[in-house]
């Protein structure tokens, strides 16, 4: 018997009050505890225990001594209860690293059950973060057994590294209203594998916290003095995992992910989530070039803020906070602390970057930009920069752009962010193409009277669409959806009868989770009644303005092609006012045997092509045999990648991106809508998105779809600096992995201050080697199909040489 008491921290309440409720909670516990020797009691989430500790020193104190004495013990080893498919697999390593150092620090214990009962699915690489996080056996109860069939409610939980824990499935519910538990103890009992001679049932009140009343653990004492066929103790996760261990290597294997609860949630709140990518993705960056500005100058990484930052960033992983599933109060100032830590994390990246670059010799007429790369790959992309010019126009004061050599570098005038430009003030924006050396930086200046390179003209407007070397792209002027996109070098077709770009409108009067819902399929309308404008048209780029409308609510698209690119990019301002609706981007693919593929923590998956909701990062792709003339039965593709949407379907050869929800904020039926005065509504009013479209012939791993969502979501930094000597050079590089197959996903100063973490990751599923380039020395890596594998990298007191060595998630030696 698991006492515990399960408490959202967020949910139908604010954080404060989350915050009251754990205090309360704990004290019964320890309470009871007190009361009922034969009592244990189980608690996870280090943000609890941390609250506990700053408001009452000598409950903390009790509950360090109950840890002692083995009845209070303590589960999860994480900030929160987050929700673990919408952070990166890194951010969900982060929550780890942060709550077990907490409670290692301060409750003398590092828990090895992982423990998510409350969050609503689990992708299928988590049993590899679990296992390198210190973890061998994992709790849920989501999806339930009506949700998800599974050989037994005890089994063993592999993921596709071939690493494994053992899971246990919790039967029926985590929390215990009633008072009298006999028959919660007998579906527990039922649920038991046969070969298993112990199994667990959870029990206390729950959600706004509560735990295990009196009454509760004396009917429990009292069923057990009745039961001659049972045994039943209070004990804890831990314990029985012991118990069973003899006996688990008979267990089923499960080797898939653990999916869907609630499958709204993935798109409700949208101003939320792409909030909270751009804070992941900005800390990510931040630490990055702290570590590099440290490596370089010897400028501090600023350990303690970075850590701050993430801990208020796992604390918002919190599955009803990230899901979108809280009151309307608590998601706004969700939303106010994300805004906080992705504009602390620029500002890092900021400090950080400009102290590199004030140690460059940038002197010289006209101004200096310093692009920083923080991926480790060289970067070839457009760049999007405001250079001041003085309030000179552009082309009229003869500005140009110039590489590090000082060679010409071809540069396009663009539309400015403001609204002041006229004759007499003007400011300029320019695009170029780029390319800067991995986990390093490229220094280019701009002058007035500045040799300008002759650009051959590489993407016109058509009268029906935009062209250029590798793509011709056509858009119907009346539904403003792309008909048709030609590979030139092939002739391939890409896209279907039912064309690209088709802005869908479905009826959805699911709850806020979309309870008992497993895909959306009643359209009811589209955005129709385009209006198609050129918006802009030059050498490097061009693009149409895309406008339509829907019963009141307009959405205005700038569809974008640039020289030499083989993707179309498609910004989106939207603004939506309906309530019971779901907006969906639509896209068909031009082949008759589909296969969807999709971005998930620390991996990918495929998933069948059969119209359910299901969730996604930063990327999907749907392949297959082409149908087109020309494509000779040949692989061909889309994928999709998104900055900061999360939800998606694929029925058949059409993928959908769900853009938008709008149910009341924490609406859950049976809930009878109109007993309210007034309702919350969700995803009302302007919001913006960057889509990026990626047509491929062959194999999406070929056509690199997952370096281009990371440089996509983790984009070049650009610095503007002043004219100044310095020794640095003008362009360098501190880290490449020169491999397709590998991607860098972190590196950070480690948190022990002894050297600098790198984390790598095998990008396709196939596995590679390569020679990492670090500081001019190289060091040989491996890793196998879908490993994540982690290295410290440390310049000991007095050695020429760096060093390198594997540990694990937590930064420990292997």
């Amino acid at each position: 018997m698991i006492g515990q008491a399960h408490l959202d921290p967020v949910w139908l309440w604010r954080w404060t009050e989350g915050r009251a409720e754990a205090l309360a909670t704990s004290r019964s516990a320890a309470d009871r505890l007190r009361e009922y020797p034969d009592f244990h009691f189980t608690r996870g989430e280090a943000q609890v225990y941390q609250w506990i500790e700053q408001e009452d020193g000598e409950l903390f104190a009790e509950i360090v001594r109950l840890i002692r004495e083995s009845r209070w013990h303590v589960v999860n080893g994480m900030i929160v209860q987050p929700d673990l498919n919408l952070p990166q697999g890194e951010a969900i390593v982060r929550q780890v690293l942060l709550g077990k150092a907490f409670m290692r620090e301060r409750l003398g214990i590092e828990p090895t059950v992982a423990y998510s009962v409350d969050s609503f699915g689990h992708p299928g690489t988590l049993p590899q973060i679990l296992r390198k996080c210190g973890f061998d056996s994992y709790v849920f109860m989501r999806p339930g057994s009506h949700e998800k069939e599974l050989p037994a409610e005890t089994f063993w939980w592999r993921g596709p590294d071939g690493g494994r824990v053992l899971a246990f499935r919790i039967q029926a519910a985590y929390q215990t209203p009633d008072l009298d538990l006999t028959g919660h103890i007998e579906a527990a009992v039922r649920a038991r594998p046969p070969q298993l001679s112990h199994t667990m049932c959870f029990f206390g009140l729950g959600d706004h916290g509560g735990g295990p009343t009196r009454r509760q653990i004396e009917n429990v004492q009292a069923i057990g003095r009745s039961r001659v066929d049972l045994e039943i103790r209070f004990s804890s996760p831990q314990i029985f995992f012991n118990a069973i261990a003899a006996e688990a290597e008979g267990l089923p294997t499960v080797a898939e992910e653990l999916h869907c609860h609630a499958v709204g949630c993935y798109s409700a709140n949208s101003a939320l989530k792409r909030l909270y990518r751009q804070a992941e993705c900005g800390l990510l960056i931040a630490e990055r070039m702290a570590a590099l500005a440290a490596i370089w100058i010897g400028r501090p990484a600023p350990l303690g803020l970075l850590n701050d930052l993430w801990h208020d960033l796992s604390f918002n992983q919190f599955h009803d906070t990230l899901c979108g599933t809280t009151i309307k109060q608590a998601a706004d100032e969700a939303i106010m602390a994300l805004g906080r830590i992705a504009l602390s994390s620029r500002q890092i990246t900021d400090d950080a970057c400009r102290t590199i670059a004030s140690r460059i010799d940038t002197s010289g007429p006209g101004g200096v930009v310093v692009l920083f790369n923080p991926g480790s790959e060289t970067v070839a992309q457009y760049v999007e920069y405001e250079p001041w010019t003085g309030w000179l126009p552009w082309e009229a004061g003869g500005w140009g752009l110039a590489d590090e050599q000082g060679q010409a570098v071809a540069c396009q005038s663009i539309e400015t962010h403001e609204a002041v430009t006229s004759e007499a003030v003007s400011l300029a924006r320019i695009v170029f193409p780029a390319e800067v050396p991995p986990m390093g930086y490229r220094v280019y200046t701009f002058a007035p009277h500045a040799p300008q390179p002759v650009i051959p003209a590489g993407v016109q407007v058509l009268a029906d669409g935009l062209e250029n070397e590798r793509l011709i792209v056509r858009v119907d002027p009346a539904r403003g959806t792309i008909v048709s996109c030609v590979d030139k070098a092939s002739g391939v077709e890409f896209v279907g009868p039912g064309g690209w770009n088709s802005a869908q409108v479905l009826e959805d009067t699911s709850d806020t989770w979309s309870h008992g819902v497993a895909g959306f399929d009643h359209a009811v309308g589209v955005f129709a009644e385009a209006r198609i404008s050129v918006s802009e048209s030059g050498p490097l780029q061009a693009s149409l303005l895309v406008e339509r409308s829907y019963e009141g609510s307009t959405w205005t698209q700038q569809i974008l092609l640039r020289k030499g690119a083989a993707e179309l990019l498609l910004r989106n301002w939207l603004s939506w006012q309906g309530r019971w609706r779901m907006l969906k981007l639509a896209f068909d693919v031009l082949t008759d045997a589909p296969e969807a593929t999709y971005d998930i923590p620390f991996g990918w998956c495929h998933r069948p092509c059969d119209g359910h909701e299901v969730p996604v990062q930063m990327w999907m792709d749907v392949s297959g045999p082409g149908r087109a003339r020309g494509s000779g039965g040949g692989v061909i593709g889309l994928a999709i990648i998104n900055d900061g949407k999360y939800g998606c379907d694929a029925a058949g050869s059409t993928m959908r991106l769900t853009v938008l929800r709008c149910p009341p904020y924490a609406y859950h039926k049976p809930h009878r809508i109109g007993s309210h005065r007034r309702y919350d509504w969700m995803d009302q009013g302007a919001q913006e998105f960057e889509l990026l479209l990626c047509p491929h012939v062959g194999d999406w791993r070929d056509a690199g779809v997952v370096s281009r969502a990371r440089l996509f979501n983790l984009p070049l930094v650009p610095i503007t600096m002043h004219s100044h000597s310095g020794k640095r050079p003008l362009a360098d590089s501190l880290l490449e992995v020169p491999s397709s197959e590998i991607e860098m996903t972190a590196l950070k100063p480690a948190q022990d201050g002894d050297g600098y973490i790198l984390r790598l990751s095998d990008r396709h599923g196939r596995g590679g080697s390569a020679e990492l380039c670090w500081a001019g020395e190289r060091f040989p890596v491996e890793v196998a199909p879908f490993e994540v594998a982690t290295f410290r990298l440390g310049l000991p007191a007095g050695a020429a040489r760096w060093q390198m060595t594997a540990c694990d998630m937590l930064e420990r030696p292997l």
